[in-house]
């Protein structure tokens, strides 16, 4: 493609559209603890897989230690869960997301490796690489594989039209002066390959990531200040990027009808908060601010399907949070919880 046409057909995707005005209210319209006791409960994931909804999230004595692993859970209603596996390796086990192909049910995760410091330094964090489970029943899963290159964290993989794609980032102590994300993709979820390079600006990190009706895939990833939002062309070797006016850490993107909605970590009066937004091509509006507070968010998203059937968005979410409004759980040391909620949206 010339230059000329990309610079024309960026314009053209990227120009200013109006966008409808949506006068509903939005309200969560009950939540439920999943997760009680002293340890350190985050980092959360939704899906429905079969007849049930699955919920998976980390489990550790702290935000930071290294003793970090994977609970997958299952509930028929998605207020009384039963867990199901624990995915443990060596190293720290964390931020564990769902991806469904065919009639298997996967878990992704990254895990930190150990270095030994020189003299009587102590054992630091390495490099991620990401690994996953797989299962076809929900009861036997497969043992934990290595994925793609030591380094490299795919973050949160899609299924797109048949096939894995993952927005892989650089993940590596100390942090490098320069973060690069790659689209990756693969056909079984165990052998990646390189599509295109991303972005080597801006801190860009974790991403999610959608198919567009003309064939594009668009991209809306964390990065060192406000989000940004990529897109491709319609051969995934070209990207250009919208610098929108929020902060959104460990984005959840579903698509409700013609709409699009994020979860993810903003900024609050009063520091971090997990929140809801309705996704337009230049800019998030703000829907609703869950009850949440100090570390907390890492959303899991999912669209209720009987609310397809009607003129208003609901949806189901998981997230976590070391503080509910005035409820905080300093007393429990670095603990805190994951709930499960469902959000709607009225006249």
């Amino acid at each position: 493609m010339k230059a000329s046409a990309i610079c024309l057909f960026f314009s053209l995707l990227f120009s200013p559209i109006l966008q409808p005005a949506y006068s509903e209210t939005t309200r969560l319209d009950w939540m439920v603890e999943v997760t009680q006791g002293p340890d350190h409960h985050a980092f959360t994931d939704l899906v429905r897989w079969g007849d049930s909804y699955y919920l998976c999230f980390r489990e550790a004595r702290s935000h930071n230690a290294m003793d970090g692993e994977i609970h997958v859970l299952r509930s028929q209603d998605l207020k009384k869960w039963t867990l199901v596996k624990v995915l443990r390796t060596l190293g720290d086990d964390r931020d564990p997301h769902f991806a469904v192909k065919d009639d298997e049910l996967y878990v992704f995760f990254g895990v930190w490796d150990l270095t030994h410091g020189e003299g009587h330094d102590p054992v630091e964090r390495n490099s991620v690489r990401s690994h996953f489970s797989k299962t076809s029943d929900g009861k036997e899963w497969t043992k934990i594989q290595a994925i793609y290159e030591p380094g490299w964290w795919l973050w949160r993989v899609r299924n797109l039209d048949g096939k894995f794609y993952s927005g892989g980032y650089t993940a590596i102590r100390p942090k490098p002066a320069t973060r690069e994300t790659r689209l990756l993709s693969s056909e079984d979820g165990l052998n990646w390959e390189l599509v295109s390079t991303v972005t080597t600006e801006h801190g860009a990190g974790e991403a999610d990531m959608w198919l567009n009706d003309d064939g594009t895939i668009s991209m809306l990833s964390r990065t060192a200040e406000n989000a940004m939002l990529f897109r491709s062309n319609p051969e995934f070797s070209e990207w250009e990027g919208t610098r929108l006016q929020d902060i959104v850490h460990a984005p959840a993107v579903v698509h409700w009808k013609d709409r699009a909605f994020v979860a993810g970590r903003g900024k609050g009066e009063k520091g971090s908060v997990t929140r809801l937004w309705e996704l337009f091509e230049d800019r998030v509006e703000e829907r609703l601010t869950l009850p949440s507070g100090g570390d907390t968010s890492y959303c899991g998203l999912l669209v209720d399907p009987e609310s397809l059937d009607q003129d208003h968005p609901a949806f189901f979410i998981s997230w976590y949070a070391r503080k509910i409004d005035d409820r905080d759980l300093t007393d429990r040391g670095d603990a805190s919880s994951v709930y499960v909620g469902r959000i709607v949206f009225d006249e």
